[in-house]
Formats: structure tokens, C-alpha cells, sequence
């Protein structure tokens, strides 16, 4: 059946192939400027203390501003809501000057030091459940307001990584007291926020972000006029639909080739695009099977990932044996042990755990066309070692309650971090991000070198931490690192602004424009 649909679908492409489509989309024609971006996923919400999906993350950055915030296609951070900022000696007290010539959308009044603290002091509530709060709270002290446009946080220890925490918008994008105090629980779903775009609409079909005219930071104001999320769950018709000129942008998954020079072939535009994110499968190493080291390390010989880059990933992907991915500071293979494919090995080690004739196990995925496919292709490659596995395929929003309720015992991940490492080993492996958090592998052998690794201030010997880190990780193996991948943007020729390095997952749709058909 998935093979006929696949015919199905490149005997379509080939008839679209006859002609070049490469129509001006009607947003260009008139005056509106108005970019259509397609994905499989509903929004969630759109409040930054609680975004967890790639798709509120990305609507969350155009709408909330942090205090500091990525470059444009570069690893380093500038200024968002902050001018300037000092760092005392000690490391404790890190003080900030904000802009003063910001508003809150939609009449919600000038944006103030008061918003900064309510935000954090949010964020520290106990009351409030949020994925990454621990990340903060394990580290704040206080947060004070000197003046209107002058804050302080005050930190319980130094911390290396700390002004990357204020990069947003996940935890840290700045809030409007008024607005969450008028909306309430209902303020995901009516988002305030200063960025450059202002949320309009949300529907079961789409969601509808408009420039926000007033913007005076970086260069003034959006370049187009308005974005559209377009919710288009099935895979084959989004492309359809890119080649038809029904959508301007997407992310293309699954990664095929073919696809890809079809759609150039059709006047469409391609960027691999670098993030530091990568693909796994992690374990509950408190449950059995996998409380035994041997069945972990049977699961990860019984996988062959040079098939999985070829027959799932079409070549955009490489293989990965290390936790941490390689976009970012700290990533080594350098020392750490490998799991090389071999079945006979596999089997070998589940017999002397006690599973002769290996066992049963689900295997959670969502229908993302990032991991399902992959999810797939394992339950095969499971099977070839007698580890009998169902595949448990729901929506994502039921995918991502399962992981926070602690409930998987087995499942596919595809996690994306910033650029440097105490996120990974924060939201992957420290026991503070147990569910609710994603330590999903419940894994609780290394806080000590987090811990350690995320004070230190001398770079060399921070990374000789993080080299021990990654090598105890390969040796207990919570979970098998398969791959690390190229995200491939797929865009219609009118569009540029799309960024090659990524550091906050999806489009930054303020860069995006349109350029002169040829």
C-alpha cells in the first residue's frame, strides 16, 4: 500500500513536470504581501512559558521578543529587548538595559522592566506547569527591578550558559502582565507580544500572523505583510500544493531526492539548513527490558544506520555517535564507544540478559513525517534481532502527553537544542527534567558532571567535561544516537531571507521578502 501510493504520487509529479509551473503567487500580484507557510501540525498554544512544539516555537518567535536573541544565520546572540548588559565579577549579577521606544501589540501599552520580572517570576511559580522551567529556576535567585528600563537577576551560582537562556522564545520570551492577567489560561491562544509580527487569527485550518508597522528595532519593520500557517497533514499534498503555488514555504519531509529535483525542476528554491538537532531512540532505562545495560546495547547493534541515511533520509543525513549533536559547541566522537551494526552481536547480548528469544515492546512515535518514517524502518530492523515491536503511531499533541507523563518505554525523538550543550544534557538527561520535563529515558548517572560542566568558567576544562560526559552517555546508552540531518527548506523563487544556520527552529519570518521575478 505505501508503495503503490508512492507511485501514485511521482506519476502526479511527472504530469506536473510537463510544464514549468512557475506562476506568481497572487499574494505578489496586489499590494498584500503575503507569505503561506505549510506543515502537518496543528498550533498548540503560543504562550513562550509552556511552547513546546517546533511549529509554536517558530509562530512564538515572530510575535514575542526576549532579551537577547540570535543573529541571522550565525551562532552568536545580540540585543532583542536588552540595549546592554554586565556580568559582575563574581559571575552572580547580571544587569540589564532595555529599550525604552517598545509597545505591546495591540494597545496593551509600553513595554517595561515589570513585564521582564513577571515573566520570570512566572516562570519560577510553582503553580505553573512548564517543560523547562527547571532549566531557570535550578539557577535563579531573584530578579529586580532598578528602574523602568533597568533589570537585575541575581543567580544562586555562577552559570556559563545563562545569557543563552535568554535567548527565546521557549521559557524566556518576555510577556505582557496585562494581557496574561486579562486572558488567563486563554492566553495562548490570544498571544501579546512586541515582535515584528502581531497574531491575528486561529483556526483549525490556519493561523494568521500580520506585520506589526510600529517595529522600529534591527531594520524597521517586516518586509511582507502577512504570514500564514497552513495546516496540510499529508505529506504528499503539501508538495503539491508548493509546485502549484498554493503555499509559498515548508519545511520537506520525508527527504527524497526525487522530490527534491522535482520540485527545482519546477521553479522551486532548496536550502539545507543546519540546526543543531538529531535523531535517537531513547530508552526508560528504569523498566525492564531496558534496565539492563546488555538489552540497551543489543538495541543499538541491531540498527543499521547507513541504511536508515539511505533508503529513509535519501543521503541528507549522516551518521551520529555521539548525544550531542554536531551543530555547537562540544560535540565528540573522539574516545567514545561505538555500536557498529551486527546482528549476531545483538542477539548474543539479549540472550545472556535473559531474552533468548528477544520480547515485546511498543514503540511510540507521532505522525511527523520526520519520525514516523524512521520509526518504521526500526520496527524491521528490531525484528531481525527477535525484538518483536508495535508501533504506536498517534497525533502529535498525544505523542508529546505521553512523553511528559513519564508513560513510553520506547521511543523515537528527533530533539532540537540550542548551541550550547547544558540544554541537551539539562532537558535529556538531568533528573531535574524527569517528567514533566523530556529525560524521557529517565536517566540519572551524570548530574554531578552537568552539574560541574555548567559553572565552569575556563572553556577548555568545560569541554573536558563535556567530553566525559558524552562518553559515559555511550556507555550506559539511556539512548542510541542514529543520525544527524540537513533540514530542507522548500521555497517558491519569489521568496528569499532563508536563513543556512539555525539556532531556533523554524522560519524567522522576519527576514523573509520577496524578490523581483526574473
Amino acid at each position: 500500500m505505501i508503495l503503490w501510493s508512492k507511485v501514485i504520487f511521482f506519476i502526479g509529479l511527472g504530469l506536473l513536470g510537463g510544464f514549468s509551473i512557475i506562476s506568481w503567487p497572487d499574494s505578489a500580484k496586489g499590494s498584500e504581501r503575503v507569505v503561506t507557510h505549510a506543515d502537518f501540525a496543528p498550533l498548540r498554544g503560543l504562550d513562550p512559558l509552556v511552547v513546546t512544539a517546533g511549529q509554536d516555537l517558530m509562530m512564538c518567535k515572530a510575535i514575542h521578543q526576549s532579551l537577547l536573541r540570535q543573529k541571522f544565520n550565525s551562532s552568536e546572540m545580540e540585543g532583542d529587548l536588552a540595549k546592554s548588559w554586565s556580568i559582575s565579577e563574581d559571575g552572580l549579577v547580571y544587569t540589564f538595559k532595555l529599550r525604552d521606544d517598545v509597545y505591546w501589540h495591540k494597545g496593551f501599552g509600553k513595554f517595561t522592566a515589570k513585564d521582564v520580572k513577571y515573566t520570570f517570576d512566572r516562570l519560577l511559580d510553582p503553580k505553573i506547569t512548564a517543560p523547562y522551567r527547571k532549566e531557570i529556576i535550578n539557577d535563579l535567585k531573584e530578579v529586580r527591578v532598578l528602574d523602568d528600563y533597568t533589570i537585575e537577576f541575581i543567580l544562586k551560582y555562577p552559570l556559563v550558559p545563562f545569557l543563552r537562556k535568554l535567548v527565546g522564545p521557549r521559557n524566556t520570551g518576555i510577556v505582557c502582565q496585562k494581557a496574561v492577567e486579562k486572558f488567563g489560561r486563554d492566553y495562548t491562544r490570544n498571544p501579546i507580544g512586541t515582535g515584528p509580527f502581531i497574531f491575528e487569527s486561529w483556526t483549525r485550518e490556519q493561523a494568521v500572523m500580520v506585520a506589526n508597522k510600529d517595529f522600529k528595532q534591527r531594520e524597521g519593520p517586516p518586509k511582507i505583510d502577512k504570514v500564514i500557517y497552513k495546516i496540510i497533514p499529508d505529506a504528499d499534498t503539501r508538495i503539491f500544493a508548493l509546485q502549484k503555488g498554493e503555499i509559498d514555504m515548508m519545511w520537506l519531509t520525508p527527504r527524497d531526492q526525487t522530490i527534491v529535483d522535482r520540485l527545482k525542476a519546477s521553479g522551486c528554491k532548496i536550502t539545507l539548513v543546519k540546526y543543531p538537532s538529531l535523531t535517537n531512540i531513547s530508552m526508560n532505562t528504569k523498566k525492564k527490558p531496558f534496565d539492563d545495560i546488555r538489552v540497551r546495547r543489543a538495541v543499538a547493534h541491531a540498527i543499521d544506520k547507513d541504511s536508515l541515511i539511505k533508503y529513509v533520509y535519501s543521503g541528507f543525513a549522516e551518521p551520529l555517535n555521539s548525544p550531542l549533536p554536531k551543530v555547537g559547541f562540544g560535540h565528540t566522537e573522539e574516545g567514545l564507544p561505538r555500536y557498529e551494526y551486527n546482528p549476531a552481536k545483538a542477539k548474543e547480548l539479549l540472550a545472556q540478559a535473559g531474552y533468548p528469544n528477544g520480547f515485546e515492546v511498543n514503540l511510540d512515535t507521532d505522525n511527523s513525517p520526520s519520525r514516523l518514517p524512521v520509526a518504521t524502518a526500526l520496527v524491521e530492523q528490531l525484528r531481525q534481532v527477535n525484538i518483536s515491536v508495535k508501533l504506536v503511531v498517534t497525533d502529535q499533541p498525544a505523542w508529546l502527553k505521553k512523553m511528559s507523563t513519564g508513560t513510553v518505554d520506547l521511543i523515537v525523538m528527533t530533539p532540537g537544542y540550542e548551541a550550547d550543550p547544558d540544554y541537551a544534557m539539562m532537558r535529556a538527561y538531568h533528573s531535574s527534567a524527569f517528567p514533566p520535563g523530556y529525560n524521557v529515558c529517565k536517566y540519572d548517572k551524570i548530574d554531578d558532571l552537568i552539574d560541574k560542566a555548567r559553572v565552569e568558567r575556563n572553556e577548555k576544562k568545560r569541554l573536558e567535561y563535556y567530553h566525559q560526559i558524552q562518553k559515559k552517555l555511550m556507555e550506559d546508552l539511556p539512548d542510541v544516537p542514529l543520525l544527524t540531518q540537513d533540514y530542507i527548506a522548500s521555497y517558491r523563487s519569489h521568496i528569499s531571507g532563508v536563513a543556512e544556520k539555525n539556532y531556533v527552529w523554524g522560519f524567522d519570518f522576519y527576514y523573509i521578502h520577496f524578490v523581483e521575478k526574473k
